[in-house]
């Protein structure tokens, strides 16, 4: 059966309640179009790329579909010590595909696809380009009657109308757990059609970020309109007395603003790195004095502490360089620049 390109969502701040809406988790895994096609299986990532070898536990994938044929969307998810979505643990499995690696994996970080869409049954294009385009609620229907739940293969839940409320669920489960278990929820209209690769309004996520403080140590090369100026700044935060890289964030940024922090980082550029030996950055520019404190957006990190999806949001203010090291003025700068937020 040929790829299809999952349907996309567009972003929204905050959720909200409507009786014309259906509301979904929003996994913190990685998006995979299953197809079955007679007795074969096949995953295909957002990519088009194959990940049937990663994940061996999900081989028999056509036994959980009724129909002959059949192309359906979801997330695929790796269970951590605790039995519940862990991000660190997929990483640990998306680029591996030799088998006695992929085997040892398995049995530590065990996959799940949590199964949300249908877009094609047998001779049926149920998508918005074709000849048996469905709603929301009719996919929903044809989903349920076609999947054979399991262990490995689950029906992904969904709530009618209440989004703000399974929000708050989320939020729960990910302070109980101490990471971030669901990235938060997706907003879909019952009406809405499946348009592959489109982000349209019928799809709407809202995903729960985290705000901090961090220090800027460095910036990384520029590419595109910000060739002759810099691409992200190279992030730093204390830990145990010393500053310690946590990823680089380059986006957030308007145009007036990024050439204004690109003439005050040249004015404290320098050869000696804020951090530890050994440390090194990708497309490094140069280090620059850790003096500035900048305020970041992200939704999670990884086992090593890097931010996932740092946007920057503004420079705080500058300090004396042993402040730097404190975090205890980071904490007083966040509370300040980020008021009312997580």
């Amino acid at each position: 059966m040929d790829s299809l390109k999952p349907m996309l969502a567009q972003t929204g701040d905050d959720p909200f309640d409507n009786p014309k809406y259906i509301y979904d988790l929003k996994y913190n895994g990685m998006r995979i179009v299953g197809h079955k096609d007679d007795g074969s299986a096949r995953l295909q990532g957002r990519s088009g790329l194959d990940y049937t070898a990663q994940f061996p536990e999900l081989f028999g994938l056509g036994k959980n579909l009724k129909s002959k044929m059949a192309s359906i969307d979801g997330e695929v998810v790796c269970l951590g010590a605790d039995g519940l979505p862990d991000f660190n643990a997929l990483q640990q499995r998306i680029g591996q595909t030799n088998p006695i690696t992929v085997k040892s994996l398995m049995e530590r970080y065990p996959a799940i696809y949590q199964v949300f869409e249908v877009a094609r049954v047998d001779d049926y294009d149920l998508t918005s380009g074709g000849k048996a385009k469905a709603d929301q609620m009719q996919r929903r229907e044809i989903l349920e009657k076609i999947l054979i739940p399991d262990e490995k293969v689950r029906l992904s839940p969904y709530v009618d109308g209440s989004g703000i409320e399974l929000m708050e669920q989320v939020k729960a489960i990910n302070d109980k757990a101490g990471r971030q278990v669901f990235d938060g929820v997706m907003a879909k209209t019952k009406s809405g059609l499946y348009t592959p690769g489109g982000r349209g309004a019928s799809w709407t996520k809202f995903k729960i970020p985290h705000y901090a403080c961090f220090v800027i140590c460095g910036y990384t090369f520029g590419t595109g309109w910000r060739e002759d100026l810099m691409g992200a700044v190279v992030l730093g935060t204390p830990d145990n007395g010393q500053l310690r890289w946590v990823g680089c964030a380059g986006s957030g940024f308007k145009a007036k603003a990024v050439q204004d922090l690109y003439a005050t980082l040249l004015r404290l550029r320098t050869d000696v790195s804020p951090f530890p030996n050994g440390t090194k950055v990708p497309k490094l520019a140069s280090w620059v004095k850790p003096v500035l404190i900048c305020g970041v957006k992200y939704y999670d990190t990884t086992k090593n502490g890097q931010l996932i999806w740092p946007i920057f949001k503004g420079c705080v203010t500058e300090v004396p360089d042993s402040g730097s090291l404190d975090p205890n003025i980071l904490a007083k700068y966040r509370e300040q620049f980020f008021p009312g937020e997580e």
